[in-house]
């Protein structure tokens, strides 16, 4: 037989979503992942890494935020090359300027198909993916986290818009952001294909050394005796660790004002506890740990526990939903 029999044991290649502030180390952590890496390099900060085997994708800047010229420049020179990782940095400058760009047309009345620029900038999403995961090689998503505010209360905004992430997990195997606690950094498990999530993989030797690999041994469970630490001390550690899974795509639905602009809505509150930024990913995480089979029966379990319980807030909120998704009666085999 000319076929080659799938492999038992080969962990997939990693597919993976890193976000984190400006500063947090998502450029460097490109340096850990498996080398020689080819930069896709939108936010044009390549010459500022050292170190590695980095191999760029054109020497001209405007190749590196062109989807149609990234996907003409992979096809034509990955096949027969040695790269193990692609890295985009960062996915927001790519797919930022589509949306910039619909919505100064739809204002300035350019476009007589308002909704023709949309359906563009979807395209484009869908093209940049296949492109970068038709060779078989890890993939490296990135994008930035940032301060906000709303109705006066803080917020923590991701610039890559919602209707993208949803579109992107289909291309992915894990989403990871980065967390800071007494003045270390780790990588936070916020959701995996294959099931465990809500772990920190801390950044012990510096550099990322090491990282890619325990956030694999925590994912598919070859600890090779390496175990990451789950949460925070303290307060933190009263909540499980698989509360920290958030990110999923899932169906957007209303929710109450505090629900959307409440403490828990951030990535972190003032005690080191880690939740959902909102009710959409809180159903998702629902249906992610296999407590309900589809996400609108999440949604109809999530407001009827909202109705029953009458929380006062977010953070009662969530707390009820991971009770009542942890109940081992709602365990699907």
């Amino acid at each position: 037989m000319a076929f080659k029999r799938v492999s038992q044991t080969a962990l997939p290649p990693r597919r993976w979503a890193l976000k984190g502030y400006y500063g947090d180390g998502k450029s460097t952590f490109i340096l850990a992942m498996q080398q020689p890496t080819l930069m896709i390099d939108a936010d044009g900060r390549r010459h500022e890494l050292k170190g590695g085997e980095l191999y760029e994708l054109s020497e001209e800047a405007a190749d590196h935020r062109s989807v149609e010229r990234i996907q003409d420049l992979l096809d034509a020179h990955m096949p027969g090359s040695d790269i193990r990782t692609i890295a985009i940095d960062s996915v927001t400058s790519l797919i930022g300027v589509s949306i910039a760009r619909a919505m100064l047309d739809n204002a300035a009345d350019r476009n007589r198909n308002k909704n023709q620029a949309w359906v563009d900038k979807a395209e484009k999403m869908r093209l940049l993916q296949d492109a970068v995961t038709a060779h078989g090689s890890h993939v490296l998503w990135i994008w930035h986290l940032e301060d906000a505010q709303l109705n006066g209360k803080a917020q923590i905004r991701e610039t890559l818009p919602e209707t993208e992430r949803e579109r992107l997990y289909r291309s992915l195997n894990a989403a990871l952001r980065i967390v800071r606690e007494d003045g270390r950094r780790g990588v936070l498990v916020e959701w995996s294909r294959e099931g465990p999530s809500g772990m920190i993989v801390w950044d012990d030797e510096g550099h990322w050394k090491g990282v890619p690999e325990r956030i694999e041994a925590a994912i598919y469970g070859h600890d090779g005796g390496i175990r990451p630490t789950a949460g925070a001390a303290g307060p933190a550690a009263t909540v499980p660790a698989t509360t920290m899974s958030v990110g999923a795509p899932a169906a957007r639905r209303g929710g109450s004002s505090w629900e959307a602009t409440a403490d828990a809505a951030a990535t972190g509150t003032s005690d080191g506890v880690l939740t959902f930024y909102g009710p959409a990913e809180a159903v998702a995480w629902g249906v992610g740990q296999g407590a309900f089979p589809t996400a609108e029966a999440a949604q109809e379990a999530y407001d009827r526990l909202k109705a029953d319980a009458k929380p006062r807030n977010a953070r009662e909120m969530y707390a009820a939903w991971i009770d009542l998704v942890h109940e081992p009666q709602r365990r699907r085999a």
